[in-house]
């Protein structure tokens, strides 16, 4: 067994956090407070990062915000028992089209448009009061934030052409090495821990209640990233299982817990070219993979 330190940070943008997965939410909490859309890059293709990047999509999704999921290399078989897989995608398309005007709102009596032969003409409808618009106060740009909060697991460098999408919005950076990013308007470092150890804290602290289905991504994560508990652990990493095994029991009428639903998944032979990606469940395993 390999443990890890147990020393967790985050210090970029009003995140800190030490020993106990004692993690400050606050910056987080106010993006998501008046976000209807979220967007999950998950930006290298792993298990923990895709399992761990869904459960936070589904999580969000049940909340009520319009979610997607963005990883630029397509997942196999292996990934097919994850819950979901219709919220991810390996293309990024932002068409949006955004025209800024420099001019007070309450000067502005309507906006409208109109189709005037194929040709699109926005229209803004000024008050009797209004001063002119002047041409040079207002701005086009086609590179708008394609959602009201985005969280990115991991560096966005290897998004290659698509790294420039950190450029707009309200990010959130999620990262187990010590890094910052001057973009990230949240960041949170947890120093070695598995993307799917960090959301299984992380999002009850935000004030949302684990799913069966979340958690299950969360737990499988789990297993393939330390080797079934065997590498790379703290006492944090069984915490973690724990609340998501417990999560994953459907409740009966009666309130009480009712059996486990089964963790199944196609053998992991190939998802990561790294040996964490070829482990077997153990003998006697509670939690089946299989």
């Amino acid at each position: 067994m390999s443990p890890r330190s147990g020393l967790f940070e985050s210090n970029n943008n009003n995140i800190s956090s030490t020993n106990m997965k004692n993690y400050n939410v606050d910056s987080i909490k106010n993006l998501l407070s008046t976000a209807k859309s979220a967007l999950v890059v998950s930006p290298q293709l792993s298990m923990d990062s895709v399992s761990a990047s869904l459960a936070l999509a589904l999580t969000l999704k049940k909340a009520g915000l319009s979610v997607k999921v963005f990883c630029p290399q397509k997942t196999d078989q292996n990934y097919s028992k994850l819950s979901g897989l219709d919220l991810l995608s390996d293309s990024y398309t932002n068409n949006d089209l955004t025209i800024s005007i420099s001019h007070p709102l309450d000067k502005i009596d309507q906006v409208s448009y109109n189709d005037d032969n194929n040709l699109l003409n926005l229209v803004v409808k000024t008050k009797s009061d209004s001063p002119q618009i002047d041409s040079n106060k207002i701005t086009i740009n086609n590179q708008s934030s394609s959602a009201d909060v985005c969280f990115i697991l991991g560096d966005e460098a290897p998004l290659g052409v698509d790294s420039q999408m950190v450029n707009k919005g309200n990010w959130v950076f999620i990262s187990p090495a010590n890094v910052q990013k001057a973009w990230a308007k949240a960041t949170l470092v947890d120093q070695d821990a598995p993307f799917c150890e960090i959301f299984s804290f992380l999002l009850p602290m935000l004030g949302y209640t684990l799913d069966p289905d979340s958690a299950k991504n969360l737990l499988i994560g789990l297993r393939v990233s330390t080797q079934s508990f065997s590498v790379n652990v703290s006492p944090e990493t069984f915490t973690a299982g724990s609340v998501c095994l417990r999560a994953t029991q459907v409740q009966s009428p009666q309130g009480q817990p009712a059996q486990a639903q089964p963790l199944t998944s196609t053998p992991l032979t190939s998802v990561e070219t790294s040996p964490v990606a070829k482990f077997q469940p153990s003998q006697g395993s509670d939690i089946p993979l299989s």
